[in-house]
């Protein structure tokens, strides 16, 4: 399946891309798709994640829903998802 992931602020500087579709298997949970942004920069999960939890100042966004509201790193992804990463000051 495909997903589309949107990087703002420092994170878009680090892939060098602000939006990125990545083919990734079915299953695939939002800590799945931080840790294969490693593939593109080891910085990303590094930065994103603390431990296994989300960083604080970080914000995930899967089709305009916070996954705070959903099942937070383990919402699970679907095919043509749209992931919005960004720091939380970049979004408020």
């Amino acid at each position: 399946m495909k997903v589309r992931v949107i990087l703002s602020a420092n994170l878009h500087e680090l892939a060098n891309a602000v939006s990125i579709t990545l083919q990734v298997p079915s299953g695939y949970t939002v800590r799945d798709l931080i840790m294969k942004l490693g593939e593109v920069n080891p910085e990303i999960p590094k930065i994103l994640l603390k431990g296994d939890e989300l960083n604080e100042n970080y914000i995930v966004i899967v089709n305009g829903r916070d996954i705070h509201w959903l099942r937070g790193l383990l919402t699970n992804l679907n095919d043509g998802d749209e992931i919005l990463i960004a720091p939380k000051a970049f979004i408020s």
